[in-house]
């Protein structure tokens, strides 16, 4: 039988990398007139023709950024340590802190700063599954397993 509980940490380095890659893509883009604008995360904006701005957003995306990256700290932190075997008290709960933080803000972001016409990039869609992991990471440690 597959023991789920001690490989809680392989669940949360899948959620770190993925995290970690949604953070190198495009948040979304942009088409306006001839000149597509690309947002990354931290409001970083590239666009290419005459300046633009037709994607201001509020600085949101610069916590979802500074967030995620906390979030991914933490996980990385805890997954590597358990699996070299350090046994923690509170791992689920950074597991389940990391998932509503990795969850709910680039909901927020993507629901605050929207910009109509805009085309979503893998950067929110990946941030939200390495949150969902996350969480799983958390139900699996604290519920499966108990008699």
């Amino acid at each position: 039988m597959v023991d789920f509980k001690k490989d809680t940490w392989l669940y949360a380095l899948i959620a770190a990398i993925l995290a970690i890659i949604a953070i190198f893509t495009p948040w979304g883009s942009v088409e306006v007139m001839t000149v597509t604008i690309q947002s990354w995360m931290g409001g970083g904006v590239q666009y290419w023709g005459s300046p633009a701005d037709s994607w201001v957003g509020s600085g949101l995306s610069l916590w979802t950024f500074g967030l995620t990256v906390f979030s991914i700290a933490l996980l990385l932190f805890y997954g590597v340590n358990t699996w070299r075997g350090k046994e923690f008290k509170w791992d689920w709960l950074m597991y389940l802190l990391s998932g509503l933080v990795m969850l709910i803000c680039p909901i927020l972001t993507l629901v605050l700063e929207g910009t109509s016409g805009a085309v979503i990039g893998f950067a929110p869609i990946g941030i939200i599954i390495a949150g969902v992991i996350a969480i799983g990471a958390f139900a699996v440690d604290k519920f499966v397993g108990r008699e």
